[in-house]
């Protein structure tokens, strides 16, 4: 649902009115009214496509999955009520007897077209790749549902907690842009570049939740603004804090920084239908480039360098001889350069963006590193969303890219490591790894944790030699608030930029 201006601001004017009149139960807006301060105007509001973390956080407000992760890290239910495996390829779910937003229940029918919604050819849905694994899906009755899998695999719950698979009334996206969700606010009024106005959903299911009326989001492309509408009261809690503003924030008596030292990583993504066709060139960019450099220089050393595959430290799946592969060694990379036929130089192109510090940063210092060893680097650097849309048609023959890891079960690492799955601004395209989507596959079907270890070992060894992606540095990454924002609680690790699911149990002074 898309408003002018003229509704919108006679919204913001007539809620400001109502908020002034003395005397009034809701007199004090700061505890009816939670201001956002985001770090782009979404290009859509459709739930099933990735458009970045502005995005999400949009669509964590309006909307819910049938699984989701806690604080903790341990996978919960949200629509779902429990799950089981039955057997070998069926899992069988019941859903909680609740409403989406529109006051209709959540049925096992709005699961299903949901489901095939996403699982449509052209969808374009983010998680199109996993949810065609579902053979069919099974209607028992309203409550009661079982999705059959081509295939045995373990990561079903996982996957229907990703943020990009919210369950959806069947119908709703025809009418509306973003479809009826069944999360704790609805969208009153929308523009482009001026604001996004919520309000709560009265039939929301956590009972008690969510403690404020209404949420009005204000974008702010320039980092530095949106910092400052923080500090100045302007709003109680921004997106994105730039590394360069955290130690001011954070001692700053009134404002809290939230943050996870990993909370998400950097990396390239490569083109192959030009030069990148050879994994030798790949390899080049990845050992041409000092990691460390980006950490201190873009931010401000809250991160780490990134020189394997992501997996969290603390995780079984960690591989400590693979975690660093791909140091600086720019000796290596002008061999490669030379292996590949390109001993004289070569000259190629790289999609940034210039809205965000991190990514035009890092744009910048590739650009220099690569020239080292002989890689002139042309760069492309347009608006967010210009850039999102460039890069689903494939411009461009490398790509600087940020994420968090979606889930905390190994195989999410697929998201970024697989260029043969469906095309997304988000990942390389249009070269294979040989042997890498098999083992992916095995290790989604394997149930034994020591099994699934080794295979993973497998697929990062071959990631690494075939440099599907390059990793570049892990970055700290959160929000920051008003001390009056309360019961602010971040997903835990590289999960934690999707910490907006939890925002229902927000609280304010």
């Amino acid at each position: 649902m898309i408003v002018n201006r003229r509704d919108l601001l006679k919204y913001l004017a007539i809620s400001s009115a109502a908020a002034a009149l003395p005397g009034q139960l809701f007199a004090a807006p700061a505890a009816k009214t939670l201001r956002v301060g985001l770090s782009t105007y979404p290009s859509h509001f459709r739930p099933w496509i990735n458009v970045g973390y502005a995005g999400q956080l949009v669509s964590a407000l309006i909307n819910r999955n049938l699984v989701t992760y806690d604080a903790k890290g341990q996978l919960v239910g949200e629509l779902a009520e429990s799950w089981t495996r039955e057997n070998d390829l069926t899992w069988a779910f019941v859903l909680k007897d609740v409403k989406f937003s529109n006051g209709q229940k959540v049925t096992s029918a709005d699961v299903k077209w949901t489901l095939e919604k996403i699982a449509a050819e052209g969808s374009g849905a983010y998680m199109r790749d996993p949810v065609t694994q579902i053979a069919s899906i099974e209607i028992v009755d309203d409550r009661n549902f079982k999705l059959v899998t081509k295939a045995p695999d373990v990561t079903i719950p996982s996957v229907m907690a990703y943020p990009f698979l919210a369950i959806i009334a069947a119908g709703s996206t025809d009418a509306q842009e973003q479809g009826i969700g069944a999360g704790p606010f609805t969208i009153v009024s929308a523009e482009k570049g001026v604001g996004i106005s919520l309000t709560a959903s009265e039939h929301y299911f956590k009972e008690g939740l969510p403690s404020f009326k209404d949420v009005q989001i204000t974008p702010y492309a320039d980092e530095n603004l949106r910092v400052a509408a923080l500090t100045a009261g302007d709003v109680d809690l921004i997106d994105y804090v730039p590394w360069s503003a955290m130690d001011t924030i954070d001692k700053d008596a009134n404002l809290k920084l939230d943050a996870m030292a990993s909370g998400a990583f950097m990396y390239l993504s490569f083109n192959g239908s030009g030069v990148f066709k050879d994994s030798k060139l790949r390899q080049a960019v990845a050992f041409g480039i000092r990691r460390e450099e980006i950490v201190n220089t873009v931010f401000y050393g809250r991160g780490a360098p990134l020189a394997g595959v992501p997996r969290p430290s603390v995780s079984p799946y960690y591989n400590k001889e693979l975690a660093n592969y791909w140091s600086y060694d720019p000796a290596k990379a002008k061999a490669l350069l030379k292996e590949a036929g390109h001993e004289n130089g070569l000259e190629i192109s790289l999609l940034a963006t210039s809205q965000y510090t991190m990514h035009s940063g890092i744009a910048v210092l590739v650009q220099s590193h690569l020239a080292e060893i002989g890689i002139k680097v042309n760069l492309t650097m347009p608006d967010w969303a210009t850039r999102v849309t460039m890069g689903n048609r494939g411009i461009g023959d490398f790509a600087v890219q940020g994420i968090g890891i979606d889930t905390l079960d190994p195989d999410a690492a697929a998201t970024v490591i697989d260029p043969s799955l469906t095309q997304t601004f988000l990942r390389s395209r249009n070269f294979e790894v040989p042997g890498l989507t098999d083992l992916l596959q095995r290790g989604r079907q394997e149930g034994d944790e020591a099994k699934r270890i080794a295979l993973y070992a497998e697929v990062d060894k071959l990631v690494c030699d075939n440099t599907s992606f390059c990793g570049l540095a892990y970055r700290a990454t959160g929000f920051a608030r008003n001390k009056t924002v309360g019961n602010l609680e971040l997903l835990p690790d590289q999960m934690s930029p999707f910490s907006a699911t939890l925002f229902d149990k927000l609280a304010l002074a």
